[in-house]
């Protein structure tokens, strides 16, 4: 039988073919619909399902602190959180000097997490952990953690009204151990070179796979050397500043990205907020785009309260051992309302320099699958 075509809004081409017209996170059907995977919803598989939250959760509640997203690894008993945290009780505008990188662990992949150890000194940003393909560990980021634990700012407990501040040097981007509990050592002769928000997935041949910027690059070893795959555009789909890539290869072969995805304007209320995107390939060259974004600013809560945040950044997947995807984590801004003319002009997105920020580990719902209509 002959796949079947349909017009799909905010793919790079006019048509889609099979399982492309369900995002590649469902099978298209005979009779025009999608049989979603799970989390996935939508007409065309394109929207995450979730689980209610329960609070406390994640990490920077239990103790408050300031993060920033990072990622998890479950070692096959407890759950490890690599992720930036800020020092001396400062917000997230000293993120270029007072980031870290702190190794945080719990019984279960909500949390709460509670630290272990730093994993990388300041100054150290964008955290993403990998398990390579000999069972040892890689920490990629920005900065190159050569200064002290509680390097950076001081700003003892109160709010910090000083400039965002600019890091000075990316440094190395790669940290490597034997063990999730470290020692970390840099990664010597590395060549990946400057790649600011790093999103490196290990492929089960043992590949690496990493999206610099909008270059996605590949290599059978970590220290390189590195060849491009494929440039990305985020043609048809949600508008706005792309940034904060997380890729990774399903369980059918198929490569994803999720994004963080921003509009600088000034803004009365951030329920509306756009905040991710979901780009999709068959083979990591020719990528597509969903119309659609995959998660937005509300949370529903355990009491049954849902709730807006203001910024919904840093996307990392949780999956389990079989490789299915279980949770959604996020750098989040607990904001709910930014309001000029105190509020920052360049709107939602930016309420996290004054707000309270924490890392967030929401629950998908893969409970059932979805069959949807596709029209």
């Amino acid at each position: 039988m002959l796949p079947l075509l349909l017009s799909v809004p905010g793919m790079a081409a006019a048509t889609c073919v099979g399982d492309l017209c369900c995002s590649l996170n469902g099978e298209r059907q005979v009779d025009a619909t999608c049989i979603c995977d799970k989390p996935w919803s939508g007409p065309r598989c394109g929207t995450m399902k979730f689980k209610h939250v329960y609070f406390p959760q994640g990490y920077g509640m239990t103790p408050n602190l300031t993060t920033w997203g990072g990622n998890i690894i479950f070692d096959g008993e407890k759950y490890h959180m690599f992720v930036s945290a800020m020092t001396n009780h400062c917000p997230l505008s000293t993120w270029g000097k007072n980031s870290r990188i702190d190794h945080a662990v719990s019984s279960s992949a909500t949390g709460p997490y509670h630290l272990v150890d730093v994993a990388v000194n300041t100054w150290a940003h964008n955290a993403a952990a990998v398990t390579l393909h000999d069972g040892s560990f890689a920490v990629f980021h920005i900065g190159n953690g050569a200064g002290a634990p509680d390097g950076g700012e001081n700003c003892n407990s109160t709010e910090y009204n000083g400039p965002i501040l600019v890091p000075e040097a990316a440094g190395s981007t790669i940290h490597v151990s034997k063990s999730l509990n470290g020692p970390w050592k840099p990664l010597q002769g590395n060549t990946l070179g400057d790649c600011n928000n790093p999103a490196p997935w290990v492929h089960r041949n043992g590949t690496i796979f990493i999206l610099c910027g909008d270059a996605m690059k590949r290599s059978e070893n970590i220290a390189g050397p590195w060849r491009t795959v494929s440039t990305l555009n985020h043609t048809g789909g949600p508008s706005g500043n792309y940034e904060d890539p997380f890729l990774y290869i399903d369980v059918k072969g198929h490569f994803h990205l999720l994004y963080h995805v921003f509009e600088t304007v000034p803004a009365y209320t951030c329920v509306n907020a756009t905040v991710s995107a979901h780009a999709f390939s068959l083979d990591g060259f020719e990528w597509h785009m969903s119309a659609s974004q995959p998660y937005i600013t509300q949370l529903a809560l355990s009491t049954g309260k849902t709730i807006t945040i203001s910024t919904r950044e840093r996307p990392k997947i949780v999956f389990d051992k079989s490789g299915k995807m279980t949770h959604l984590m996020n750098g989040v801004c607990s904001s709910t309302v930014c309001p000029p003319p105190d509020g920052p002009k360049t709107g939602c997105v930016d309420c996290k320099y004054k707000g309270w920020d924490y890392s967030l580990v929401a629950p998908l719902d893969i409970d059932e699958a979805d069959h949807i209509i596709a029209v």
